[in-house]
């Protein structure tokens, strides 16, 4: 039966160049992703790496088989009948919109999400923490560990230190 219709890879760089937004069903979902069938015989990939912009956002899991998203190609290789998807490519990306909606300057009031070594990372918005660097949680004494200062839930008032965001957060103090 396969034999009778033509292979859909045979017309795939072109019907889904590079950057394109395509529209799918979700067909299967795994830890590491969720296939999305663009047509019959075509399948893509988005990886959970490119579901969403914050890190704790969306999982495969949140997703539902059947569900038709729209996402844009990242990259195909017809070779081996492979594209690669991205689902938070459609959407604005939050982290360029943070020098403009935070200054330096910019006072803050937010949870403290994390404790690490380095310091402590502040809910800033929905999906975005910042970090306050350990040698920035004291003016008075020398802190060995975030922890004694503050703790997990704790909301603290911070101030923008520097106007580049990074992936991990923008720098707070």
């Amino acid at each position: 039966m396969k034999q009778l219709l033509a292979d859909p890879w045979t017309t795939a760089t072109i019907k889904y160049p590079v950057a394109a937004r395509v529209k799918g069903k979700v067909v299967s979902l795994t830890d590491y992703g969720a296939f999305v069938e663009l047509e019959q015989g075509v399948e893509g990939l988005i990886h959970v790496s490119e579901m969403s912009w914050s890190r704790r956002s969306s999982t495969p899991r949140s997703s539902s088989p059947w569900q038709e998203v729209e996402c844009q190609v990242l990259g195909l290789d017809q070779e081996a009948h492979r594209i690669s998807l991205g689902l938070k490519q459609v959407e604005s990306n939050p982290w360029e919109q943070l020098a403009g909606k935070y200054p330096i300057g910019s006072k803050i009031t937010g949870k403290v999400r994390n404790l690490t070594e380095f310091g402590a990372f502040v809910e800033v918005e929905e999906g975005i923490d910042g970090l306050i660097h350990i040698s920035d949680l004291s003016w008075t004494k020398r802190v060995k560990h975030p922890s004694e200062v503050l703790k997990k839930g704790d909301t603290v008032e911070a101030w923008c230190s520097t106007s580049t965001p990074r992936t991990s957060g923008c720098r707070w103090g």
